[in-house]
């Protein structure tokens, strides 16, 4: 077989597959020295397989359905498993491999480069305020750096019940991110939730661990940041993520993709000043909280999610 050319290989192959089932595997394979999963996997390359069928059959998504489909992808942007809980609301049952297939046919599936996987750390959330992620975003506006925005978007979210809070500010400060946070702490207040951790990531909006002593003398004390004097004054506890793994703040960071392909993608920022960018952000957060399904909240919307199952804790 080593000195064999591609044709002589090919007349072996079929000599050794034409005796096979002659004389058996078993047989053929002491003949020849071969080993039979070798004559079954030549069997499978050389046999010719069995065409699918060029048209549309019974068993196939009709054609309508899958306009409807489309159209909700182009629309929303969903996944397959948040396609299925749209289309169960217009009771409409379509599987979600059925919506796969669609979506790949189409071409609208998007092929993800596959990451380094990192050490991810354990989230356990027993109940709702048991931890409160808090971060920044750029608001995207047009023509804009995001390097150098012209103003920012403060989030807040609640890991167990997955309730937001948000909030447009000019700069990023110590003083708009106690504001902030005095803003979200009497929001979850009033619907029952009481805070007990927020986590926030290592910006000097939200710690001087990492900036603030470097610029001291050695035997100068590093001064508690503002925000965590507050907090502490709250009785609450500031947890800080892992520098440079933003995978911490998981849930903050995903509703920050939610929010550019659900909302600013569907507003002209360009004809919104602050005030009325943070009246559309607040009714978008009226939306997420209380009309959105969330498909970790057993497709509920996260308010809704709380009443129902959050307060019991189960």
């Amino acid at each position: 077989m080593t000195y064999l050319n591609s044709r002589q290989r090919n007349c072996y192959k079929q000599r050794v597959i034409k005796d096979s089932y002659s004389f058996g595997a078993s047989k053929t394979s002491r003949m020849y020295g071969i080993h039979r999963s070798t004559i079954y996997e030549w069997r499978k390359s050389i046999e010719k397989r069995k065409l699918g069928p060029k048209g549309r059959v019974s068993w196939q998504t009709p054609v309508q359905l899958e306009r409807i489909v489309v159209r909700l992808r182009k629309q929303t942007n969903y996944g397959p498993k948040r396609l299925r809980v749209e289309l169960e609301y217009h009771n409409i049952k379509l599987g979600e491999k059925a919506i796969r297939g669609i979506l790949e046919r189409r071409g609208l599936t998007k092929k993800h480069r596959r990451k380094r996987k990192k050490r991810h750390q354990v989230f356990y959330a027993p109940y709702a305020g048991y931890r409160l992620q808090v971060d920044t975003k750029a608001v995207p506006d047009i023509g804009r750096d995001l390097r150098s925005p012209l103003r920012y978007q403060f989030t807040a979210i609640d890991i167990y019940t997955k309730i937001r809070f948000l909030w447009i500010y000019e700069e990023l400060s110590n003083y708009n991110s106690i504001d902030f946070l005095r803003r979200a702490l009497e929001f979850y207040q009033s619907i029952g939730i009481n805070v007990e951790t927020v986590q926030t990531d290592n910006h000097m909006t939200f710690t001087n661990i990492f900036v603030g002593g470097n610029k001291k003398e050695d035997h100068q004390e590093l001064r508690i940041h503002p925000l965590t004097e507050f907090l502490l004054d709250q009785g609450i506890h500031h947890l800080l993520s892992r520098p440079g793994t933003p995978t911490d703040n998981a849930f903050v960071e995903r509703s920050h993709r939610t929010d550019g392909e659900e909302f600013y993608r569907t507003v002209n920022l360009s004809t919104l000043n602050n005030k009325e960018l943070n009246i559309r952000i607040q009714k978008w957060t009226y939306c997420y909280n209380l009309l959105r399904p969330h498909s970790s909240c057993d497709n509920l919307p996260p308010l809704k999610y709380y009443l129902t199952v959050g307060q019991t804790g189960a």
